[in-house]
């Protein structure tokens, strides 16, 4: 590892900076590659050594551990800043933006819209690249599928210091792996990715007052069943629910979009119909939609992720609620943080888009119906907090997943980006069919295995068969 110091920036260099402060560990040092080819070489010297290294993109995981590491290398892709707008005719017969790894999806946005362009992507501005390699949601997912299915080409560095490009017609394999697997094949480089025309929309974020509690859970129960908003492609729908047990205060909110120029739609009444307390809605474009999300981008506090998925139901959301408030109120009263659970939903459409734009890793079968994936997360600022955190968060899980099992709407899926420590997302892929093929994959590009030995993440090596 000495011989790469060079090259490298000792750890506290600003470009090591992680989202979530108890996600940072203490590498030896942060290595800035200027090229992709820079990339691949010292990737190559990395596994040739036996040094340890992790990959930062955006920052943005909240699993501890999976983007920074103690005694080895993180990688930080910020100096990869190509953002390049390709028109037809080109190789793959659509207009596609090809972009660097080191981009914030609000940077991206707001590089397409003056070309009246739209990318896929995250739902949360300072959010970065790495969204596309655990799928990635959309707020047009019902339309275009996983953020992950509108990615025409993977430039990947790889364990033997190759640059790869990974598509429907070259590493085909590697392509299908990538849209989901994670960092358990290479080092994505530079991404290409299809776009679509932009207009004005309907949507912002909104907050109500407590009072509305039932009124905003019924909102959402009417928007997941046959019948509800759901069912209208063009509508999304990002529902979050927080409680702090210093105050014993609840906070109601949700971000919403209707992917056109038509003010209250029929799929969003449920929603409007609800006095608020704030409101940013309007007729306006994508980044003015997007712009109140900058403020979760703040770098100054403990985040903890952990997620599970239900089945649509008439029980869903009473039940994510209560148990989250159920929980919380027995494990962390006295502690100051913010607890919550964000509720994301997954529509059959949303589910079919993604099989008809070629499929991907998650493989999940439209048949079986729509759900929600639940996240439950904590913010804190003391590290003393911690171990009751992570109780708490456990226990939330568990607890949601017994009760919905007892119901029968448990859903078989946990959501890579979402996930927490120990939770093991990529056996749920395909009902469990997708592991042994991703295994096939990782051992053919990478069969010394450096990506599963020596990078921290969600690894393949790691989990069970479902």
């Amino acid at each position: 590892m000495f011989k790469l110091l060079s090259i490298l920036f000792f750890s506290g260099h600003v470009v090591g900076t992680i989202w979530s402060q108890a996600a940072w560990f203490n590498p030896t040092c942060v290595f800035v590659p200027k090229t992709a080819q820079v990339m691949a070489a010292e990737i190559r010297k990395l596994g040739q050594t036996k040094t340890p290294f992790a990959i930062r993109s955006g920052g943005h995981m909240a699993a501890a551990g999976h983007q920074s590491l103690d005694d080895g290398v993180m990688i930080v892709t910020t100096a990869l800043t190509e953002m390049t707008l390709v028109r037809e005719p080109n190789d793959f017969g659509t207009t596609f933006v090809r972009a660097g790894p080191s981009f914030r999806w609000l940077d991206l946005y707001s590089f397409l819209e003056p070309h009246g362009l739209l990318a896929i992507g995250g739902r949360v501005a300072s959010v970065g690249s790495g969204l596309l390699l655990g799928g990635g949601l959309s707020y047009f997912s019902s339309e275009y599928g996983w953020a992950a299915n509108s990615v025409l080409n993977f430039e990947v560095a790889t364990a033997d210091g190759r640059l790869l490009q990974a598509n429907a017609k070259e590493n085909t394999d590697l392509f299908w792996a990538l849209k989901g697997g994670s960092n358990n094949f290479g080092v994505a480089t530079r991404y290409d990715l299809q776009t679509y025309p932009n207009s004005k929309m309907y949507g912002g974020m909104v907050t109500w007052p407590e009072d509305a509690a039932q009124a905003y859970l019924d909102a959402q129960t009417a928007f997941m069943l046959p019948g509800g908003g759901h069912e209208d492609s063009k509508a999304a729908i990002q529902p979050d629910i927080s409680w702090s047990p210093l105050t014993n205060t609840t906070a109601f909110g949700n971000m919403f979009l209707y992917a056109g120029p038509v003010v209250n739609p029929k799929a969003l009444e449920n929603f409007t119909a609800i006095p608020t307390t704030s409101s940013t809605v309007a007729l306006q474009n994508f980044t003015q939609v997007l712009a109140p999300s900058v403020q979760y981008g703040k770098r100054d506090r403990r985040w903890s992720y952990r997620d599970t998925s239900i089945k649509f139901a008439p029980e869903t959301m009473n039940l994510i609620y209560r148990v989250m408030i159920d929980t919380a109120k027995e494990i962390l009263i006295g502690v100051n943080c913010t607890v919550g659970a964000a509720i994301q939903p997954i529509t059959q459409a949303h589910i079919q888009a993604a099989r008809d734009k070629g499929g991907d890793a998650l493989d999940l079968n439209p048949a079986d119906g729509g759900f929600v994936i639940s996240l439950y997360y904590a913010q804190w600022f003391d590290p003393a907090d911690d171990d009751k955190i992570a109780q708490w968060s456990s226990k939330a899980v568990e607890t949601l997943e017994a009760e919905a099992t007892k119901l029968g709407i448990l859903y078989a899926f946990k959501f890579l980006n979402d996930g927490g420590i120990g939770q093991h997302p990529i056996s749920t892929y395909g009902g469990g069919r997708s592991l042994a093929k991703l295994k096939a994959i990782a051992n053919k590009y990478d069969p010394k295995g450096v990506f599963q030995t020596l990078v921290p993440g969600f690894k393949l090596s790691s989990e069970p068969q479902f």
